[in-house]
């Protein structure tokens, strides 16, 4: 394996000069042009230890998310890992599996290999957020993505799920439902769970207890939480579920229950992940850009990180939109 050295050699230089040209610092053009070729000629590939020695930068940036099964959070890294490519930094990714002592583990892993910084996308939780004041107090430059903890050394990525999930329990209630269930975790989506709410009571609806539902944000726990909804002595006529995943274990439960999706009951997700436009039938849901969060993500992380002085915490919020397809109609 060539070194340093060789490509000095081959090139007719210093070490000192190749090691500038190999840490972006001033060369000549004619220098330049004589290292290009000798890495060229002999195959080199820069050491990223030493690298990070002399920089002191690794150029190493970390994603933490609570669960790579989800698509969300999948095509949320895949967009980290794009911007993060164009800008010449390595996304590396943990996936917690929602274990706060798995988040806890995976950032104090990532930066003992030295990352740079930090983007993280977890549910909100007392322990999260805790977790996450602590790192920002160490000064760890770091962005969050769709968590409302504030500090100066942390910026945020959101989106509007309040007036998202409006859109959808406005979509409903215009369709003529009346009785609508929704199927969300305990301690997350409470913009969601709000705008539930606030739109029943706005259309002077009595909030029947038994139509909200907690659980898993998984497939299983919508198929868990529609079983008991579709139980109940009055159903509802429609379900609004905190995320696509759940949504798509609704379908499943009014499957098993032999009821046709839209004609007896509608369903509404949250996300509009791949799976939702080629669910059967599609899936009327509410998008987040999620390319959009993820580049916007890493550009705050990259602007924190090469500010000459700490700047002030930013906050970017994305609009959320309803995506109509065939999985909601009147109530029959």
């Amino acid at each position: 394996m060539a070194t340093i050295y060789d490509v000095a050699a081959a090139a007719g230089l210093s070490i000192g000069t190749v090691s500038r040209f190999l840490n972006e610092g001033y060369v000549s053009a004619a220098s330049r042009r004589k290292i290009e070729r000798a890495i060229s000629e002999l195959g080199f590939v820069p050491s990223g230890a030493a690298r990070t020695l002399s920089t002191k930068k690794s150029r190493l940036i970390g994603f933490v998310v609570s669960d790579m099964s989800n698509p969300f959070s999948s095509e949320l890294a895949k967009a980290v890992q794009e911007r993060a490519d164009e800008l010449d930094y390595c996304a590396v990714t943990y996936g917690t599996n929602h274990d706060d002592g798995r988040a806890r583990r995976g950032i104090e892993t990532l930066r003992g290999h030295g990352v740079d910084g930090l983007v993280v996308g977890l549910p909100e939780s007392a322990p999260a957020n805790e977790l996450l004041r602590s790192v920002a107090e160490q000064g760890i430059p770091l962005v969050l993505v769709g968590m409302r903890v504030m500090h100066p050394n942390c910026d945020r990525v959101s989106t509007d799920t309040y007036d998202g999930a409006m859109q959808a329990m406005d979509h409903l209630i215009d369709l003529g439902h009346e009785r609508i269930g929704f199927i969300g975790a305990a301690d997350q989506g409470k913009g969601r769970r709000r705008a539930f709410v606030d739109a029943l009571t706005r259309t002077s609806s009595a909030i029947d207890p038994e139509l909200i539902v907690e659980g898993p944000l998984t497939r299983e726990g919508g198929l868990e939480g529609a079983s008991r909804l579709l139980s109940l002595d009055r159903p509802p006529t429609a379900i609004f579920a905190t995320n696509d995943v759940m949504a798509l274990g609704v379908y499943e439960a009014a499957y098993r229950q032999g009821l046709h999706v839209p004609r007896d009951l509608s369903v509404v997700g949250f996300d509009d992940i791949d799976l939702a436009r080629h669910a059967v039938p599609a899936l009327t849901t509410v998008s987040q850009p999620k390319t959009e969060m993820g580049h916007e993500a890493v550009r705050l992380l990259e602007a924190r990180l090469t500010a000459e002085t700490p700047p002030s915490s930013k906050e970017t919020l994305f609009r959320c939109g309803l995506v109509v397809r065939d999985s909601t109609a009147p109530p029959s």
